[in-house]
């Protein structure tokens, strides 16, 4: 291929700098990144390519419209985004991931029924359509075109033709689309294609439809491919060495940063060239605890620094913004105005970054005003933080050494690098939208599969792996994580350089060697103290945390997150208080649960709908409980004395039979419901449904009286045989007896009940609980 005006391009704006890094002094060539390439050679006639920012709002007013016209008929609906502004905000990340894949792949929506052989995703896709058509028309209306749709682009050979052949050096692969344009670009100007072939990416080459061999790389010709010669122009085999890797076990997460900088200071003293040197990080979280310990200021951050760092104070501001009650304006305009004082007040001279994100954020949505109607001013402002958090300043000041993800290493040569958090559960990681159609659907309709996603994000570990002189490969086994799967198929074991003793990197000193002396508590039971069935079962199960949760009242920290059994508590409570003689069915379930609708995230809604799936015998239950009976009472409280004590407590439920028999029962919903049989378990007696029978007069109930678990899941009552009830009483008689005097608030030796207990770490037992 002859020289002259020659077109590079690299996969990202960092391998193209690395490449304009190795050129002689002088004129540079034209070097491109894959996305200037194909914008700067192609167009779409007489529309503008829509701002990140307006498609996000268009995308959430077509859901929201779609969700207003109501569900589908006959179905389920999973796909439920939640009525709110932030669940419009959430679903258009979603729904546009799924349009842009279409497009990729140069597939309409309406093609993905046939392919659906079980109609796993009819309703899915019929609602995606539906939203796809709103989009599509406040597209015309506006006048974008959105590369999310089947637009195709229009070559400019006046471009092309400038250059006399093209370089085009791919990582990874390419999709059907950019395939396309790319045979066609070389139709105009020939395009020698540059790339690698390995144990992951092979079938992604397969549309070259040539034998190529795995651990080589290659230069082809497309135009000799295209006439069928021989298109290999030249390749070089790199076969996998294992002895440049080193593997390194931690058994705590951030305990790999003593690697990482130990390394750095190596490096430094040695005076390598930085721009060869690289921290990896699959996950940002870890990029908070190296910039938090990277004293020396070592590190700069390829991705940059937060916003939601930098421009703290600002955001904090923002957050007591209110809009003005006496005002005219539309809530942008009103935004727009609050934010520029905001600006005032925070700085003196606000930063230059700062102001032109306000400026671009209200000049992007100006225009489409009238498609903000029904956006309150709250609304905007959650629209304008969430651009803003995303925002990220460049690191100008940071150190020498890049810290950078995998993506951002493609196409780039290192003489040394450390790859942080190697765990299976981040090597290699897909993102939850990447999961949608199954993998039958998604190989008849010839777009990538999981396996296909997960090979691809490997692929860029194995070069990376290929393309460095020497690596350091950290993991960690806190909370039981293992390595990645990578390290098995790459047969990398032998490499472990610790395998049995710990690694030769500390962050902190080793502590002092302290003699441990058991702590002895003895004191008494407050006078006049009131019992439970939950406090029995404390005391039953470890009396040192019956002492530190309820004589020295530290109350554990509230857990955070969606609790399943205490949701459907909440609605069997709402619907037999005032539904006694009605059993409840899954449509009710489905009716109340669209009540609460704006309290669940959209995963909380999903696991609820699933849950509600898995409870048919509950519901069938239900219909013969009721048949011969009714709901007496919900959540009602008693109190009682009982062997000179008093007991307080609330039972789930209350059922009264045409028999006029009684059963007290207390819901659960857990992946399995069991009883006592053994009065002598070590793990200590669950005195729940004892506290119930002995509850009962105070309850009023007489006559025939059963205590039961109510199983929601299997639609069961579990019930204890007569005997173990009665050897719990006496048991509990004699627990009693023992508690007017000082007690030993021992820890217990059944190490399992430390497992999940809040205490573990106050009382010392903390390696009990993992065995």
């Amino acid at each position: 291929m002859s020289a002259g005006n020659i077109l590079y391009v690299f996969s990202s704006r960092r391998a193209c700098n690395a490449f304009c890094a190795q050129q002689e002094d002088g004129f540079l060539p034209t070097i491109w990144s894959v996305s200037e390439f194909y914008s700067q050679v192609s167009y779409v006639p007489h529309l503008q390519k829509i701002p990140e920012g307006v498609r996000q709002v268009l995308l959430m007013r077509a859901i929201q419209e779609v969700q207003e016209e109501g569900v589908l008929k006959d179905s389920e609906n999973l796909i439920v985004f939640e009525k709110t502004f932030l669940g419009y905000l959430d679903g258009s990340a979603f729904v546009a991931h799924f349009f842009s894949e279409l497009a990729q792949f140069d597939l309409n929506i309406t093609q993905i029924p046939s392919q659906d052989t079980y109609g796993d995703y009819a309703y899915h896709l019929e609602i995606l359509q539906r939203i796809y058509d709103r989009y599509t028309q406040a597209l015309q209306a506006w006048g974008f075109y959105d590369p999310l749709l089947a637009l195709k682009p229009v070559l400019i050979p006046s471009v092309l033709q400038k250059f006399s052949h093209i370089e085009f050096y791919m990582e990874g692969f390419l999709n059907a689309r950019e395939k396309d344009m790319l045979f066609k670009i070389n139709e105009i100007v020939p395009v020698i294609l540059h790339t690698a072939c390995d144990r992951y990416n092979k079938d992604f080459l397969d549309f070259l439809h040539l034998e190529l061999q795995i651990n080589h790389t290659y230069a082809l010709d497309l135009r000799a491919l295209v006439g069928g010669q021989n298109p290999i122009l030249h390749s070089t085999h790199t076969p996998f060495n294992q002895d440049k890797i080193r593997i390194w076990g931690f058994n705590e997460r951030m305990e790999q940063i003593g690697l990482a900088l130990a390394r750095v200071q190596e490096w430094l003293k040695e005076g390598l060239e930085p721009s060869k040197l690289a921290i990896i990080t699959p996950s940002p979280e870890m990029n908070t605890w190296l910039k938090l310990l990277d004293i020396k200021g070592n590190l700069n951050f390829a991705r940059g620094k937060e916003a939601r760092v930098i421009f703290e104070s600002y955001l904090k501001a923002l957050e007591n913004l209110a809009p003005d009650p006496h005002s005219s304006k539309p809530p942008l305009e009103q935004l727009q105005q609050a934010c520029q004082q905001c600006l005032q007040e925070a700085y003196s001279t606000p930063p230059h970054k700062l102001q032109s994100f306000n400026e671009e954020f209200m000049r992007t949505y100006a225009p489409i005003q009238a498609s903000l109607k029904g956006y309150g001013f709250k609304d905007l402002l959650e629209l304008y933080m969430r651009a803003l958090k995303d925002l990220r300043i460049d690191d100008v000041g940071g150190g020498k050494i890049k810290v950078l993800d995998v993506l951002e290493t493609r196409g780039l040569h290192f003489d040394h690098v450390v790859l942080l958090d190697f765990n299976d559960h981040l090597v290699p990681h897909i993102k939850d939208h990447d999961l949608f159609l199954n993998t039958p659907t998604r190989q008849r309709l010839k777009i990538p599969t999981l396996q296909d996603k997960l090979n691809l994000k490997k692929h860029y570990y194995y070069q990376l792996l290929q393309n460095s002189t020497q690596v350091d490969i950290a993991y960690s086994q806190a909370n039981n994580g293992t390595y990645s799967k990578m390290i098995l198929e790459l047969q990398l074991l032998n490499r472990h350089q610790n395998k049995n003793s710990p690694p030769p990197f500390k962050l902190f000193p080793n502590p002092r060697t302290r003699h441990y002396q058991e702590e002895k508590i003895t004191t008494t039971i407050p006078a006049g103290f009131t019992w439970s069935a939950t406090k029995f079962n404390d005391l039953s199960a470890c009396k040192r945390r019956f002492y530190l949760k309820y004589i020295k009242n530290y109350a554990p920290t509230p857990t955070e997150g969606f609790n399943m059994g205490t949701f459907f508590h909440e609605i069997l409570y709402q619907h037999y208080s005032t539904h006694p003689t009605t059993p409840i069915t899954q449509a009710h379930m489905q009716n109340y649960l669209q009540q609460r609708l704006e309290n669940l995230s959209p995963l909380e809604h999903l696991n609820v709908k699933l849950s509600l799936e898995k409870m048919g015998a509950f519901f069938v239950e239900e219909q013969k409980r009721l048949a011969s009976g009714k709901v007496l009472a919900c959540e009602k409280n008693f109190s009682f004395s009982w062997q000179g004590v008093l007991i307080n407590g609330r039972v789930d439920r209350i059922d009264q039979g045409v028999d006029g028999s009684y059963a007290i029962l207390d819901y659960k919903f857990k992946s399995k419901v069991s009883v006592d049989k053994d009065l002598d378990s070590p793990k200590g007696l669950d005195y729940q449904l004892l506290i119930y029978q002995l509850a009962a007069p105070s309850l009023g109930l007489a006559g025939q009286i059963k205590t039961a678990f109510y199983d929601l899941r299997a639609g069961e009552l579990v019930s204890e045989i007569p005997e173990i009830l009665q050897g719990k009483q006496e048991r509990l008689e004699a627990l009693l007896e023992g508690l007017d005097r000082e007690v030993d608030f021992e820890k217990t030796p059944f190490r399992q009940n430390c497992q999940f207990c809040p205490y573990v770490d106050m009382c010392g037992n903390e390696e009990g609980a993992l065995k």
